[in-house]
Formats: C-alpha cells, structure tokens, sequence
C-alpha cells in the first residue's frame, strides 16, 4: 500500500512545514543532494503560484479550483480562455502561470477608477500598487524554462551523461532559489492591504 501524507489544515500546520523544508533545502544545498533541492524549490514555486492565485480570488478555499463566486467568475471568463482547454483547471504549475501572466497583462490595461466598483477593477488595482510587478513576467518565464529542466530530469534521468551533471545541478538549484524569492518577495507585497476575498465574499 503506497503511505499518504496527511493533508494540512491550519496555519500553524502551513508554517511548520514550511520551517522544516526551508531547513531541508538549505541541507540538501549544502550537502550536494541537488535533486532533492530542485523537488523542494518546485513544491514551493507551485505554492506561491497558487497563494497569489487565491488571495486574487481566483481559486476556491482549497486553493484546487477555480471559483464559481457570481461577482468574480463572469470576469475571468475571457482570460480563462489562455489556458486553452474546455475545462479550465490550475492544478498544475503550467496554467498558474499561464493565467498570472494574463492577469498581469490585462491590469497594465484594465483602467482603474476610483472608486473601485467591481471585482475587475480592485483585482488590477491591488496588482498595480505590488512591488515587483514590471519584472514579474518575466520571472514567471524563468519559472517556466526552469520547470521545464526540472520535469526533464524528473523523466529522464539516466538517460543523461553524467559528465558536467553536478554543475548544471548546482545551476539550476541556483536559478530556481533565485525565482523563488522574487516570486515570494511579489506575493508578499500582494497579499498587503488585499481585502479581495473578503470584500466579494469568495469561499
């Protein structure tokens, strides 16, 4: 029988797993242990994607779909249609980032005005005064070139040369701790002053 991991449910719980695998990560890093740096610096990407996307209200309190709220939905509808597909769906990291880019895309274009009257105009809103925001484009295309490494790795393996392997390792460690924090430092500044969820009562 494969082992299951028992779910979080709290914050405290969120916390204390972040503390522990931040302090995994730093051993693995410092150890050499490469790839089980690169499986922690993914799950926390995926985490932080999925942070922006709820505290957006795009996702539903499980942060696993996308809401159905009347006040937000009818709004994303057409910038749903980036991801493609008939069923939209951001379980996985290539549509959280192919919908943050169109958010961010469509606030740079969206004019607020005050006051702020819908869903639509406090989203683009709260996305224009996030510090790091100009950049973060760009640094989800990072993200993107970087998950790519990763899931080759993840697929492919020995199917690699083991020459120059540990420097293209430690390579991509690096670039994906680099990621991480501005992408951490942008969600950061997102979440302050954003009363999203609560002033359209998404669930």
């Amino acid at each position: 029988m494969t082992p299951i991991i028992a779910t979080i449910t709290t914050n405290a719980e969120k916390q204390t797993a972040y503390q522990k695998h931040m302090e995994r990560f730093k051993r693995a890093k410092a150890g050499g242990f490469h790839l089980e740096a690169i499986f922690i610096l993914y799950a926390l990407i995926e985490d932080r994607l999925a942070a922006f996307l709820f505290h957006a209200g795009i996702s539903n309190a499980s942060r696993e779909k996308i809401t159905k709220n009347g006040k937000v939905r009818p709004h994303l509808n057409s910038t749903l249609t980036v991801l493609n597909v008939k069923q939209p769906s951001i379980r996985n990291v290539s549509a959280k980032i192919k919908l943050i880019k169109e958010l961010l895309a469509w606030s740079a274009e969206y004019p607020t005005n005050e006051p702020v009257l819908n869903y639509l105009g406090a989203l683009c809103k709260q996305i224009n005064r996030t510090k790091g925001k100009d950049e973060m484009t760009v640094t989800l295309t990072r993200i993107e070139e970087w998950c790519a490494c990763r899931n080759e790795l993840v697929h492919a393996l020995l199917n690699k040369k083991v020459e120059n392997q540990e420097e293209v390792l430690q390579a991509l460690v690096a670039e994906g701790e680099a990621c991480n924090r501005l992408l951490q430092n942008f969600v950061k500044s997102f979440k302050v002053r954003n009363t999203l969820r609560k002033t359209f009562n998404i669930q």
